[in-house]
């Protein structure tokens, strides 16, 4: 028969195994920066005009094909700076604000307009969407461009949008 471990051993190597297991099934949340991520831990790395992202897995792991740009069919825009696609994606404009149509802060003629003038520009058209991120109602944020010309700077042009001044360095044209 094989001699038993001492105590201090066996203890010492369960504790081991406890730590060494607890460490590979606990879920890993790691930060690289201090602040300026949205709900899904990612941010805008102006350095190298990218997103990208540092929280849980499963955070991640649904962003990164949500965030790949390509065309869009825009089937209408409810307010001056939210449109839906055919496929029911939800499109934050980048970049911009519009009056509020309801709510406290609403101002409902400028806010029509502003609505009116975006959906002539591209309900029922298929635009190109540079997808940024996704802000914490799970919308995608992004630019849309028709022909080239780039809506948001179309919008603030007319001036049916400001620029929104928080969210500016996502986008190129601002600056």
């Amino acid at each position: 028969m094989a001699e038993a471990a001492p105590l201090a051993v066996r203890t010492e190597q369960g504790l081991l195994i406890l730590l060494f297991s607890t460490a590979l099934l606990s879920p890993q949340v790691v930060e690289a920066h201090g602040g300026g991520l949205n709900s899904a831990g990612c941010h805008w790395q102006s350095s190298n005009n990218s997103s990208h992202c540092h929280r849980r897995a499963e955070a991640t792991t649904a962003a990164p094909e949500r965030l790949v740009s390509g065309r869009v069919t825009i089937r209408s825009c409810y307010d001056g700076d939210t449109c839906k696609t055919t496929a029911g994606e939800k499109i934050r404009l980048a970049c911009i604000d519009t009056p509020e149509l309801t709510g406290d802060k609403a101002n409902p003629a400028p806010a029509k307009a502003a609505r009116n003038y975006l959906n002539g520009l591209v309900a029922g058209q298929t635009i190109e969407l540079k997808r940024i991120t996704l802000d914490r109602y799970g919308r995608t944020v992004g630019e849309l461009f028709k022909g080239g010309t780039n809506i948001q700077q179309q919008m603030v042009a007319s001036g049916h949008a400001q620029i929104y001044w928080k969210y500016a360095h996502q986008c190129d044209w601002t600056r």
